[in-house]
C-alpha cells in the first residue's frame, strides 16, 4: 500500500492472473447476479503456518467477472484448510 492505494508485485500479478486463467477454464455457469455463497476448501502440500485470509482475498477478487460481477456479492462464505501432501488444491462450491 503506497498512500491509500494497493500495489501487487509481479508474483502478485502472475498469480492473480493464473487463478482468473483456472476459473474462466472451468467454470461453466453464467455470471451470478446478487448474493452468492460460498464454500471455500484450501487444500496445502503442507503444515507450515498460513493465513487463510491472505489467499482467500486473492481467490474472490480472481473471481469477480467471471463467477459474479464483484466479491462485494458474497453474502456467506465457508472456508476450511486441510492438509493433502500428494494433491494440493483449491475447491470452490457456489450454492
Amino acid at each position: 500500500m503506497y498512500r491509500g492505494r494497493r500495489f501487487l508485485t509481479k508474483r502478485g500479478k502472475d498469480t492473480k492472473q493464473s487463478m482468473e486463467l483456472e476459473f474462466m477454464s472451468q467454470y461453466k455457469g453464467d455470471i451470478q447476479e446478487g448474493e452468492v455463497c460460498l464454500n471455500v476448501m484450501f487444500y496445502f502440500k503442507d503444515n507450515r503456518k498460513r493465513d487463510i485470509d491472505s489467499h482467500l482475498k486473492a481467490l474472490l477478487d480472481s473471481m469477480s467477472g467471471i463467477v459474479y460481477e464483484d466479491d462485494s456479492q458474497v453474502n456467506e462464505l465457508h472456508v476450511f484448510k486441510e492438509i493433502d501432501k500428494d494433491n494440493p488444491r483449491t475447491i470452490v462450491q457456489i450454492l
